[in-house]
């Protein structure tokens, strides 16, 4: 019995381990290759050099794109985080007819080809006469993130406790009270982690985005791909490690406020 659990327990291991080689062995190539001294990437054996970074640093198109992915990825999750907080208190508190099926009908972006959603959002747009650039893109990321904003905060008022609304009705707060002052403190880490998740998918978003962006606003994940029509180079690599970082960072904080 001994020998079968500890062959089931190597097992599960060695499955794991061979799992997440798979997982992280492509991002460790683009960390590797992006601290060599070399003109091309490839990975470094003598000594490591972070001239890559430096130079990316120094490049005003890379810091811009940077910029841009921060600030559309910042205002696309609140943007998300207050009408997927909203909708979701809706989706649990009323009794609309067909809830359910309306609740698939918000996780449709996740279930489109992003492609179709980028073509729609900019036949949208230019319906609207919304400009493009910052508005545009925000507008498509916070659609795009919506679903996972409304899935995070829905799941938590599905479990919330309700008796602490209603000892604080019998108190004598009201409805407006009670969300402010009960409701949204409790749910308030649910929210934060699923806004942050909001940021690392928008952050990285590239799909839809290239149909979204202007000339003064593109993002990281599109400035990559300009330069990988150029070839290969260690450049490239910097910038999708600071772009692996950042999402991992973002990954890491959501995960502690979800516990």
């Amino acid at each position: 019995m001994k020998l079968y659990e500890a062959a089931e327990r190597f097992t599960a291991w060695l499955v794991a381990t061979v799992v997440l080689g798979l997982l992280l062995f492509p991002i460790a190539m683009i960390v590797l290759t992006s601290v060599t001294p070399a003109n091309f990437p490839t990975i470094p054996s003598d000594e490591i050099s972070f001239r890559w970074y430096v130079e990316m640093a120094a490049n005003a198109e890379l810091r811009q794109a940077l910029l841009t992915s921060f600030v559309v990825a910042f205002f696309a999750a609140v943007l998300a985080g207050i009408v997927g907080t909203v909708t979701a208190f809706g989706f649990v508190r009323s009794d609309i007819p067909y809830r359910e099926e309306l609740a698939t009908v918000m996780l449709l972006p996740l279930m489109i080809s992003p492609v179709i959603t980028g073509l729609a959002l900019i036949q949208f747009a230019s319906r609207i006469d919304l400009s493009s650039g910052y508005p545009t893109l925000i507008l498509g990321h916070s659609i795009l993130t919506l679903p996972y904003v409304f899935l995070i905060v829905r799941s938590r008022l599905v479990t919330f406790d309700e008796e602490l609304e209603a000892a604080s009705r019998i108190l004598g707060a009201n409805g407006l009270e009670t969300a402010l002052n009960v409701t949204l403190p409790v749910i308030s880490p649910s929210m934060i982690s699923a806004m942050i998740i909001a940021f690392v998918v928008s952050f990285g978003e590239f799909t839809a985005t290239q149909f979204l962006i202007s000339p003064d606003a593109t993002t990281v994940p599109v400035i990559i791909y300009t330069m990988l029509r150029a070839g290969l180079s260690p450049e490239i690599s910097a910038l999708s490690t600071a772009l692996i970082a950042i999402m991992l960072l973002g990954a890491l904080v959501s995960g502690a406020l979800s516990r």
